[in-house]
């Protein structure tokens, strides 16, 4: 009976270490980079907050789905890669035309003024499809020391304090 519960929970905690690696890897993926782009996947890619200038719609720390759209319409929210390099995620509440371009206004839904430029649909590298509230602030509890030794190395130690356990189990069934 023993042994039926020490392979039960070998096979969880077997289970447990797999969701969490993928889990770190992805948080591990998310918080690489410094302008919070996360991993991108067939035409999909994350995005983490990294400010409020959306509320309420989105908070600093939530991460949002991206899905590359050909033609965003007024009341969309893009991520666009501004003049400076950087990128932000906006609502679109304008679009209008000049000299044969299409230019869209933007702004946070957080904020009191319209940005400043105009961006045009090749500085759009997605449009919001879904968020996940908070994970952003997982990913950077993850990528600090004590993240990663509790992720990664509690669930080695588990397993090894288990197989440990059974191993004595035998031992002694062996010598009685």
């Amino acid at each position: 009976m023993v042994n039926m519960w020490i392979t039960i929970g070998k096979l969880a905690i077997t289970g447990i270490a797999s969701f969490l690696f993928f889990l770190v890897l992805f948080f591990v993926l998310q918080g690489k980079g410094s302008d919070g782009r996360g991993p991108e996947l067939f035409g999909w890619t994350s995005y983490t907050i990294l400010s409020n200038s959306m509320e309420p719609t989105f908070s600093a720390g939530d991460v949002v789905i991206m899905k590359k759209n050909e033609e965003p319409s007024i009341g969309d929210v893009v991520t666009f890669m501004a003049p400076e390099r950087r990128l932000f995620t906006h609502r679109i509440i304008e679009k209008f035309e000049s000299n044969g371009k299409t230019y869209y206004k933007t702004q946070g839904d957080n904020n009191n003024v319209v940005d400043e430029d105009p961006i045009v649909k090749e500085q759009i590298v997605g449009t919001h499809m879904f968020t996940i509230p908070k994970v952003g602030l997982v990913a950077e509890k993850i990528n600090q020391p004590i993240g990663y030794g509790l992720l990664i190395v509690v669930p080695i130690a588990g397993y090894l304090l288990l197989s440990f356990y059974e191993t004595i189990q035998k031992k002694r069934k062996e010598a009685s």
